[in-house]
């Protein structure tokens, strides 16, 4: 699996960019600009900015599941939604970058604290790592890029 790095950050901002505004997703409801806010908003939280952790998950999502999806056994399944959603706001891949600028240097200055999975439950900064590429390649392959 790859390292979520600035390398990585480089390519999927790249990806994510060829995105044309009108595109439709392969499956699922997200528009373009939803992707970009959702994904800031993944980053956010986990570094402890998106709220209070939302703790759904069970023996089995944390020990058989999670485990499964980490490490690229498993994809995350298609059209599932995360809890709590509503409308989803739009967001831009200028802030995007800046989001995940921040999360890097927090990780390379080794001064990320990262919250609970909703699914997962506890993560280091190495699986929210792994989780965070699975997520974005995830949805990289929604909008076929």
């Amino acid at each position: 699996m790859r390292p979520f790095d600035h390398d990585f950050a480089d390519e999927i901002l790249e990806r994510l960019g060829s995105i044309s505004r009108e595109a439709k997703p392969r499956w699922g409801r997200l528009t373009r600009d939803q992707l970009f806010a959702h994904l800031t908003d993944s980053l956010r939280y986990s570094m402890g900015r998106g709220g209070p952790p939302v703790n759904q998950s069970t023996w089995v999502s944390r020990n058989i599941i999670g485990p499964l999806i980490l490490h690229g056994w498993l994809r995350i399944p298609k059209n599932i939604t995360a809890p709590g959603r509503g409308e989803m706001p739009n967001g831009d891949l200028e802030t995007l970058h800046a989001v995940l600028e921040e999360y890097l240097n927090l990780v390379q200055a080794d001064e990320l604290e990262p919250y609970p999975d909703t699914y997962f439950g506890e993560l280091g900064v190495d699986d929210w790592a792994r989780l965070h590429v699975v997520h974005f390649e995830h949805h990289l392959r929604q909008f076929g890029v």
